[in-house]
């Protein structure tokens, strides 16, 4: 006797094969297109991102500053010559979609950059995210991250398989076919496959499962990997999902595959890797030929084919980076999916059917500078190369965006370079393409930092179609897979029953079986008319129970058929209304659609229209702009020739001044001069009377004198700041009696030392310090006190005449402390003369407080010190002689053997002394 289960699970096969020959009947398996990506008018810009990398010494200099989440401004250094006509420094701002300053961290910068691209990635769209930047700018940082803080790359994995999880198809159902596209193997074939590669040994397959040592040479499961939990929501549960990973350089502008296994040579080694071509596949996409692609099944397995290729990643040592990237690098994520068959257990086999995305992450070169790295040999050739390739992208970038604003068709270079060439349908329409710039804000860097901004200031304007990802529509029921999964849990929940229960047998259509023997052997056989009444009774039986089984059925197909009936009518009737809702619908659909495509219509003239008036405006913004230049460059014309009279003007006023004061000048010498003459003359006739005088008293009273007439003097008191005096003064303010003795040259000479004391003292006026008026010396004090100021390198004289000073404070060096407690003042000046003679000269003066709070010297006296030896020679004077003088008739130097000191009365100007010997 059959159990429940079993045949609970006949009925489900019957019913499973009632509604296969149903669907079959009416033609529901459709045929569905091939997904394909789809191009629309719609296009998007570049969207450009710009990090900074923290400084390692944050006293050090910085030319970046972020304003806000868009904008950084860019200040060149004080050490630059980047300054306007106006004197002001250059300061530049750029806006990016996002801008990250030092502080922000890897998963903030995940989610606003690489986070879109994996949604896009799972919905079957392409992408393309590149970091750029000069060398050591933290882009391979920003892309690869540590163990414990992730970067973008390992961020793309987790999120990609946390997403699919439960949802991938069994290892090699997806089999590359070398030439870009994907085959289907049943699972039969997929089995023997993983049994062939991974279980049994013995074959030359490498295991990818295997962890790789890193570049320093620790393992990286043992450092506690930090995992990002994200997952997408968006996620198809009828596809089967899986992950290819191919890990490619573009070195010297050569193409190398960094998981190709290298041959090896007992001989030679290791030989040295071939280079790669790059090929178009049926779709007219580029590709690396012959890559090697590798089936993951998990993030961890992912990060060891990425850390088996950075073995192999060409890197080197320089002055800026302790390991600088040489080539670019391009890590291809690869996922491929395909719907499941309609009991969403396995994969259909129809390579049609399979939808194939791609998320490129490219890790780009640092451009360099040889004159800072110190490049040579082979890394100044990998230098030349790296700033080409990325010259050449830039190139590219600024075609794009004059064919696109211009309306013109230019031929983009593509070609020039192996990098451009690969990505080249990521600019015709391909996908969405993302820049992240990574920026230094070392001040050294300016130079370097400004040509990036310029860059990403250019990739920003250059627009990409939009591409759109059309779903799978093979008129399967949605929801297969996890009905297959609730009918399997069911099946696993029902228990298994091992006792016999009693079961209604079936009703058999069968009148039983045929006739027994009617042969009749005598009359008397009873025993085969009983056996036949009996087998007439049975079946009439039988007849009965069927015909009253087939009434019985009938009325319940009649009562079914009934219901069936109103239910058809019904459903009948409600089909009408939903076709009329349904029509009413596609009518209301359709003016919507002539709306929109009536308002696109209008969109596409108001842009046109709108970047007219965006070239108009920058058209006129940029006369405007010139006619400012125009206008400042005209301002600072007039201001430096203004500037340039008034300078002029003062160094003309200068120069007539000067001239007046020389003409002034030699006006006061002609004069001066003059008058000197007079004076000369006038004091000669002067002495003449005198001696004649003296020689009448003498002979008449023998030996009476008379006073002579008082000589008139041309002392004017003077007021100097002057710490030394070289004047020829050598007498000023003196009003003694001159004895009759006095020479002609004496007198002369004081009249001369008048004129040029009225000339000094009208000079030193106008420098004259403010003294106090109010400041009147105590008269009751007899006690003065000099200051005796001796410069060093005097000479010391012993002459009969000193002066003569009872308190005084001796100083070789005068400061200002020095004249807060004396009242007098006292400097000795020595210098040689014309004939080669020392003289001395003593310049005194009163030492008085000024208003200020300072003090102040007002010189009164200046005494005259001279010695000459005496010699024989005589000398006439170029005086005319008397002729009444009856001895010899000599010169002063003759007569006067003996010094001659004269007392005048004390006045408050001071004294005369003059002394020969």
């Amino acid at each position: 006797m059959a159990s429940p289960c079993s045949q609970r699970t006949q009925k489900d096969k019957e019913v499973k094969r009632i509604i296969d020959q149903i669907r079959r009947e009416y033609n529901i398996y459709r045929r569905g297109k091939t997904p394909k990506k789809k191009t629309t008018t719609q296009t998007d810009p570049v969207e450009v991102y710009c990090r900074i990398r923290p400084l390692d010494n944050p006293d050090d200099p910085t030319c970046i500053k972020a304003l806000n989440n868009t904008v950084i401004q860019l200040i060149p250094p004080q050490n630059t010559e980047r300054v306007t006509r106006s004197g002001q420094v250059k300061e530049y701002q750029y806006t990016f979609q996002y801008t990250f300053d030092e502080y922000a961290s890897q998963k903030k910068i995940f989610d606003y950059v690489a986070m879109p691209l994996v949604e896009d990635l799972i919905n079957g769209k392409n992408g393309l995210l590149f970091s750029y930047g000069i060398t050591s700018s933290g882009k391979t940082y920003t892309m690869t991250g540590t163990p414990q803080d992730q970067g973008i790359l390992p961020r793309c994995l987790d999120v990609l398989f946390n997403s699919i999880e439960g949802l991938q198809a069994k290892k090699y159902v997806f089999k590359p076919d070398r030439m870009n596209g994907y085959e289907v193997q049943s699972e039969v074939d997929a089995m023997m496959e993983r049994q062939k590669k991974d279980i049994l040994p013995g074959m030359t397959t490498p295991k990818t499962s295997m962890t790789p040592r890193h570049r320093d040479g620790f393992d990286m499961e043992d450092h506690g990997r930090i995992e990002d939990g994200d997952r997408v929501g968006s996620v198809d549960e009828d596809n089967n999902y899986t992950v290819f990973v191919s890990y490619t350089e573009i070195y010297n502008n050569y193409v190398y595959d960094l998981l190709e296994e290298l041959p090896w040579d007992p001989i030679v080694g290791y030989k040295p890797p071939q280079s790669k071509l790059l090929r178009t596949d049926a779709q007219d996409t580029m590709y690396v030929m012959n890559c090697v692609e590798v089936e993951c099944k998990s993030t961890q397995e992912a990060l060891n084919i990425l850390y088996r290729g950075q073995k192999r990643r060409k890197v080197a040592h320089t002055a800026l980076n302790a390991e600088s990237s040489r080539s670019h690098s391009i890590f291809n994520i690869r996922l491929v999916q395909a719907p499941l068959d309609p009991r969403g257990e396995e994969v259909l086999q129809d390579a049609d059917k399979v939808c194939v995305s791609q998320l490129s992450l490219v890790d780009l070169a640092g451009s360099e500078r040889c004159q800072r790295t110190g490049n040579m040999g082979d890394r100044l050739k990998e230098a030349g190369n790296i700033n080409q390739s990325l010259m050449v992208l830039k190139t590219c970038m600024k075609l794009l965006r004059e064919n696109q604003k211009n309306c013109e068709n230019k031929m983009v270079p593509y070609r020039d370079s192996k990098l451009t060439h690969l990505f080249k349908n990521y600019f015709d329409g391909d996908g969405k393409v993302r820049m992240i710039v990574c920026v230094n804000p070392r001040a050294e860097e300016y130079d370097e930092t400004i040509h990036v901004m310029k860059f990403a200031e250019l990739t920003q304007e250059v627009m990409v179609a939009r591409s759109q990802q059309v779903k799978f529509d093979i008129g399967l029921t949605p929801g297969r897979r996890r009905m297959n999964q609730q009918y399997k849990e069911a099946l696993a929940e029902i228990p298994l029953i091992d006792e016999e229960v009693p079961v209604v047998q079936p009703i058999v259509y069968s009148l039983g079986p045929g006739f027994p023997s009617l042969e009749v052997l005598h009359s008397r056989d009873d025993f085969t008319m009983n056996q036949l009444q009996n087998f007439l009774d049975d079946r009439y039986k039988r007849r009965e129970i069927l015909l009253n089984d087939y009434s019985r059925k009938q009325e319940q197909f009649r009562s079914e058929l009934v219901a069936f009936e109103k239910e058809h009518s019904a459903t009948m009737a409600k089909n009408v209304e939903l076709q009329t809702v349904l029509e009413k619908k596609e009518s209301y659909i359709q003016k919507l659609e002539a709306r929109l495509r009536s308002t696109e219509k209008k969109n596409d003239e108001m842009s046109k229209t709108l970047k007219l008036s965006e070239r108009e405006r920058r058209e006129l913004d940029a006369k405007l702009q010139d006619k400012n230049v125009k206008i400042r460059q005209e301002r600072s014309e007039k201001e430096r020739l203004k500037n340039d009279f008034r300078t002029r003007l003062e160094m003309n006023n200068q120069h007539w001044e000067k001239n007046l004061e020389k003409e002034k000048h030699k006006i006061e010498s002609e004069f001066g001069g003059q008058i000197w003459e007079k004076q000369k003359k006038l004091n000669l006739l002067r002495s003449i009377v005198n001696d004649k005088d003296a020689a009448y008293e003498e002979s008449r009273g023998g030996g009476f004198r008379t006073p002579a007439p008082k000589p008139r003097t041309f002392s004017t008191p003077r007021k100097i700041v002057a710490a030394k005096s070289e004047t020829d003064i050598s007498s000023v303010g003196t009003n003694s009696t001159t004895p009759r003795t006095r020479t002609a040259t004496g007198t002369v000479s004081s009249a001369r030392a008048a004129y040029q004391q009225r000339i000094a003292s009208s000079q030193a006026s106008r420098n004259t310090p403010v003294y106090n008026p109010r400041h009147r010396r105590s008269r009751s004090s007899n006690a003065e006190i000099w200051l005796d100021h001796k410069p060093a390198g005097n000479v010391e004289l012993d002459t009969v005449l000193q002066p003569k000073m009872k308190k005084k404070k001796s100083v070789t060096k005068l400061e200002v402390k020095d004249t807060k407690e004396v009242s007098k003042y006292c400097l000795t000046h020595q210098q040689m003369d014309s004939g080669g003679e020392l003289e001395t000269k003593l310049v005194k003066g009163d030492v008085m407080p000024t208003a200020a709070g300072g003090t102040a010297v007002v010189f009164t006296d200046v005494e005259s010190l001279k010695q000459k030896s005496p010699g024989t020679r005589k000398r006439r004077s170029s005086c005319p002689q008397p002729t009444d003088y009856d001895g010899d008739w000599t010169d002063p130097e003759e007569r006067c053997r003996i010094a001659i000191e004269g007392h005048g009365r004390k006045r408050s100007r001071g004294t005369e002394r003059e002394s020969r010997v």
